[in-house]
């Protein structure tokens, strides 16, 4: 059984083989927790995208069963809670509490240019200052998720924080109904005690850089030399240290095989689906940095192309991610987390929380269920503490979007 339970929420996740199987099972595990005046009147649930085609029966049965009209979450390929990680399966994983009806705003899917997000928003806050918004969103919505999401924090001001929702069918999301446009999610006011946290899950390779030449997505220059260049050379040092070879040994890293030679071949593996780049946030006293794809290399012009259009005068720097720097970076920040709430509230007693993590973790080697994955570490350093979320294919943390990330927001 993974029922968890605390003075204001309650968790449980589960699988099945289908919506009704899966939902019975959860259900049952949140029903344990009822009592007559326990208050619930919010649920956050994530579905797996096995059960995509179900969510307007899974909600309806929720909301019925559960007496509870105030729901918001979204699908993923994976799903997370108390301790558990459900990917690639029929899961649910579903959160309820008991937060004050004042204290916050749901408000439903759109692109923010609607007016829907403000309708439902703006009566609110004439009475109440957001303080945290969790926000889903669809990937593939019509506009640019990130101009959406700055369109939404001009809109309310508080602290965006979510996940945009990963399924092979539809990107649906749910503020009470389904929706599949923009974004949407809840809005929690100054009066609720919340405490969040970024964890980046990637290291730097070398130190950053300057972007002196390019041209929209397409790096031509780095500290005025070739971008591939230096690009290369930081590889050459990462290589050296997690593989102990001398620098004489390390030629230009090619990403085409020209040849059988086996060391060639080791160092491709080594830096193909590891390394990315990453643009340094502007003003960020934290080091905080937005990685990016690197799409493809151009040996004869040195340039490189990367998932993100460069301006000159960026700040940038090439990172790695594997198991390991997800999982030291995740125990860093967890542990930071635990150290600030702690000073800032003399206790650390997290009555709920929710977890979104990057999708592309849920994939590798780290994501999975025999005790060496995210919520195992986190429920390690936390506590055995009501909570949901899923796997997402982008994170949003301060009203920026995010990606191999996982962030955390806990309810004080």
């Amino acid at each position: 059984m993974s029922l968890t339970t605390s003075s204001r929420f309650a968790s449980a996740i589960d699988y099945g083989t289908d919506w009704r199987d899966t939902s019975k099972k959860v259900l049952e595990q949140l029903e344990q927790a009822r009592t007559e005046n326990d208050g619930f009147n919010i649920g956050f649930i994530y579905v797996s995208d096995h059960l995509c085609d179900d969510l307007s029966s899974i909600l309806s049965l929720f909301k019925s069963v559960l007496n509870i009209e105030n729901w918001c979450g979204c699908v993923g390929m994976g799903i997370c809670g108390n301790g558990i990680e459900y990917i690639d399966k029929p899961a649910i994983s579903v959160m309820i509490g008991h937060i004050d009806n004042e204290q916050f705003c749901i408000f439903p899917s759109g692109d923010i240019d609607d007016g829907k997000a403000a309708k439902a928003l703006e009566p609110w806050m004439n009475h109440h200052e957001p303080f945290v918004v969790l926000t889903h969103g669809n990937p593939v919505m019509d506009t640019n998720p990130a101009n959406v999401l700055g369109k939404l924090e001009e809109l309310v001001g508080g602290f965006l924080i979510g996940g945009l929702a990963s399924s092979r069918s539809e990107h649906a999301c749910i503020a009470d109904n389904i929706g599949d446009s923009g974004v949407c999610g809840v809005a929690f006011s100054q009066e609720m005690q919340i405490s969040c946290a970024l964890s980046q899950g990637c290291a730097p390779i070398g130190d950053a850089h300057t972007i002196t030449k390019c041209h929209d997505h397409t790096i031509t220059e780095i500290d005025s030399k070739p971008a591939l260049e230096i690009f290369e050379n930081d590889l050459r040092q990462m290589a050296i240290k997690k593989k102990g070879t001398s620098p004489s040994k390390i030629s230009a890293i090619s990403y085409e095989n020209e040849d059988d030679d086996e060391e060639t071949k080791d160092h491709e593996q080594l830096f193909k689906g590891e390394v990315h780049t990453a643009f340094l946030v502007k003003g960020s006293d934290q080091g905080e940095f937005l990685v990016r794809n690197l799409l493809s290399i151009d040996e004869e012009s040195k340039s490189i192309d990367v998932a993100q259009s460069a301006q000159p005068g960026d700040r940038i720097l090439f990172v790695h991610r594997d198991n390991n720097t997800v999982k030291e970076d995740l125990s860093r920040t967890l542990c930071q987390l635990h150290e600030r709430v702690l000073r800032e509230n003399g206790e650390f007693s997290p009555k709920g929380a929710i977890y979104i993590s990057c999708v592309a973790r849920a994939f590798s080697d780290f994501g999975n269920i025999d005790r060496t994955g995210e919520m195992t570490l986190i429920k390690e350093i936390i506590g055995d503490v009501p909570l949901t979320g899923f796997y997402a294919s982008g994170e949003i943390n301060a009203g920026r979007l995010y990606g191999y990330t996982g962030v955390l927001l806990l309810f004080l």
